[in-house]
């Protein structure tokens, strides 16, 4: 709704399907003679009967409490209850909002307004007497505008049953994990064409699920693909919703689980941008003391803009007992710890010491650059731990399967430390 002036023809084209362009279609030819109460009435019928549609909809998808309105209606309909249809006539736009969530509360007034100019259109008792509503271009113009805008427009599914089959659908263990194919899968569904409130929950639901409801990693996939879908269909929503909401969702974490908020700044990117100045200082602080546990965590941390400095610091303070585990950087061994690695080794203070993290030395040979494979082997003559340690034979040799040197570098750098 960012146009001041809507063509009319423009919005009978907005709407979603043919009859709902058919319902409108006749407003917009009663505005374009001139009468406007009947483009009033109309354009009331139109509301009425699309909201009916999307009950019927709704009712073949399983929703129950769409099942139960039509059910009331078509039991009205069938009894001739001239009394009971319209009670359900003046009632289903409260039915809309508060049964179905077919609309929102400020929606609801706009429209309960079409309803009321509408009933002063269509019976003149209403009026004062000698007195004949008498409604202006722009009022016509601007309920049909309604009308389109905040109703035939969309699908039929929009509130919480829509909200509840998106959930599920995400939760299938055939939903994508890859975004292209999880864009494909929600452009088939209420998602596509949906309002900002529905986008927006679905968004925030996905973020807690991945925060504070589950550590499957194929879930965790799922839900991060379809962030990422809906990112890219609709990205002004998404971006306001992560600047308003995914500071306070990262606050409400025990410390204890604060580094759950890691998977969301690896999979959803520019989401650092959207944090408040405290989450950004919390999570900084958080990483410069990360718990061995979560230093596999690492290799990632190290990459990111906004805690790579924090994420060094770590590394630098990183113990022998922190780095002994042999399945800590199985994939990869990042530069900053290997240049750890290499210190630690190279400190050696005892036999002990140096027998002890040799296997940690020996693991990461291949990863190791030329210039700490030099180092490494210059340690080994020159502390004197190491060089009478029962495992400097090993680490020697373990630098010969390197790519990055030839055994005639190492063999030079051994005879300048005194290790032919």
């Amino acid at each position: 709704m960012a146009s001041s002036l809507y063509d009319l023809d423009e919005l009978v084209l907005k709407c979603r399907d043919e009859k709902a362009k058919s319902y409108i279609r006749e407003s917009v030819s009663c505005y374009k003679s001139g009468a406007f109460r009947s483009t009033i009435v109309s354009t009331w019928i139109a509301v009425s009967f699309d909201i009916i549609d999307k009950l019927k909809e709704l009712s073949l998808a399983g929703d129950k409490e769409a099942e139960k309105q039509l059910e009331e209606f078509e039991k009205a309909r069938k009894a001739g209850d001239i009394a009971q249809s319209l009670k359900f006539e003046r009632d289903i736009l409260v039915i809309a909002r508060d049964k179905l969530e077919l609309i929102s509360h400020i929606e609801f007034i706009d429209l309960e307004r079409l309803q009321q100019d509408r009933n002063r259109c269509a019976h003149p008792s209403m009026t004062s007497d000698g007195e004949i509503f008498n409604p202006s271009a722009e009022l016509a113009r601007v309920h049909i505008r309604i009308a389109v805008e905040y109703l035939l427009q969309y699908p039929p599914a929009q509130g919480k049953y829509a909200l509840e089959s998106l959930v599920k659908e995400v939760n299938s263990e055939y939903f994508p994990t890859s975004q292209d194919k999880a864009f494909i899968a929600l452009q088939h569904s209420p998602l596509f064409k949906a309002r900002e409130s529905l986008v927006r929950n679905f968004i925030i639901i996905l973020l807690k699920q991945i925060l504070k409801e589950t550590s499957d990693y194929k879930k965790k996939l799922r839900f991060s693909s379809a962030l990422n879908a809906t990112s890219q269909m609709h990205k002004d929503i998404f971006d306001s919703t992560l600047k308003d909401k995914l500071s306070g969702l990262f606050r409400s974490l025990e410390d204890k689980d604060f580094n759950k908020t890691f998977y969301v700044l690896q999979h959803l990117p520019d989401s650092w941008e959207y944090l408040d100045c405290d989450v950004k200082q919390k999570l900084r602080a958080y990483v410069e003391v990360l718990s061995k546990e979560q230093l596999d965590e690492i290799g990632f941390l190290l990459t990111h803009t906004g805690l790579s400095a924090s994420a060094k610091k770590r590394i630098r303070i990183a113990t022998r007992a922190d780095l002994d585990d042999p399945v800590l950087f199985v994939f990869d061994l990042p530069s900053p710890v290997a240049d750890r690695i290499v210190e630690l080794f190279s400190e050696s203070g005892s036999f002990a010491q140096a027998n002890s993290f040799s296997s940690t030395v020996t693991q990461y040979a291949t990863d190791f650059s030329k210039e700490q494979v030099e180092m490494i082997i210059r340690a080994c003559g020159e502390n004197d731990q190491i060089k009478d340690s029962f495992q400097v034979g090993s680490v020697i040799n373990s630098m010969r399967k390197n790519k990055n040197v030839t055994d005639a570098e190492i063999d030079t750098w051994l005879i300048e430390v005194g290790l032919k």
